[in-house]
């Protein structure tokens, strides 16, 4: 029983708000209608990119996403939902080479912002198809993927992307797909990296050493990096109780 409820409360802390009845029930008009009114009506946008998001998504089939986003971005290469769902997409298949997909996906949420800034026309995707995925299978590395993708890439909620990943690594460890992906995502998060936060991600801590601590300091303590990925980035501070990192000492120092 323990167990049960400390499951059920890892797995609520990762994808956050219970779903309602009605969630339930928009999500599952959409994803069990999505392929059959592809096939009665295949050229319709909608129904391409309903199938598109259920390949993708719900059934983590990414050879036969790929087809049906690109018939999509034919039709409508500029709509933002496509081009935010195609980048989340293309990150996550591990289009190669991975520096070029990397620069495309930026691209395209870059100019999924300009058009949506509010990201109006992606929230029900993001509910209905990344969301309710990880609620139907929380324990699947590939759904974690696509909801660690929309938190780092979408909301840009650098630190619910680590806990994701890190979800996701500790079910399957060696899983190409988000090794790679978390891998590209904390090089980012480092200061001119396209995700650059205060301080450097959760993984650097578990390789760290302390080499400094006061009692004026309190839950704060001076680590060093010996792995780290960016030169001159190798010393930050860390907060044992809130799991912060800076790179620049706390203002109370």
């Amino acid at each position: 029983m323990i167990q049960r409820r400390y499951r059920s409360k890892h797995e609520s802390d990762l994808i956050g708000k219970k779903a309602t009845l009605p969630d339930i029930v928009k999500a599952m008009r959409f994803i069990h209608g999505a392929r059959e009114k592809y096939i009665f009506e295949p050229n319709k946008l909608a129904h391409i990119v309903n199938l598109a998001l259920l390949t993708h998504c719900v059934e983590l089939d990414f050879i036969q996403a790929r087809p049906v986003y690109e018939k999509a971005l034919e039709l409508s290469p500029n709509h933002p939902l496509i081009i935010r769902a195609y980048g989340i997409f293309i990150l996550a298949s591990r289009q190669i080479p991975q520096v070029k997909t990397f620069q495309t996906a930026c691209r395209l949420f870059h100019e999924a912002n300009v058009v949506d800034p509010a990201q109006t026309k992606f929230q029900s995707a993001a509910e209905i198809y990344f969301r309710w995925a990880v609620l139907v299978d929380p324990r699947n590395p590939l759904a974690l993927l696509n909801y660690a993708l929309l938190h780092q890439c979408i909301y840009r909620a650098y630190d619910r992307a680590e806990q994701i990943y890190r979800a996701a690594l500790a079910l399957d460890p060696t899983n190409t797909f988000v090794l790679e992906n978390y891998h590209l995502f904390a090089g980012e998060r480092y200061p001119g990296g396209a995700y650059a936060s205060l301080g450097p991600p959760y993984s650097a801590v578990r390789r760290a050493n302390v080499i400094e601590e006061k009692p004026e300091w309190a839950e704060w303590s001076k680590l060093v990096d010996p792995e780290c990925p960016k030169e001159g980035f190798e010393v930050f501070f860390y907060n044992r109780f809130t799991k912060e990192t800076r790179f620049d000492p706390p203002s109370h120092f």
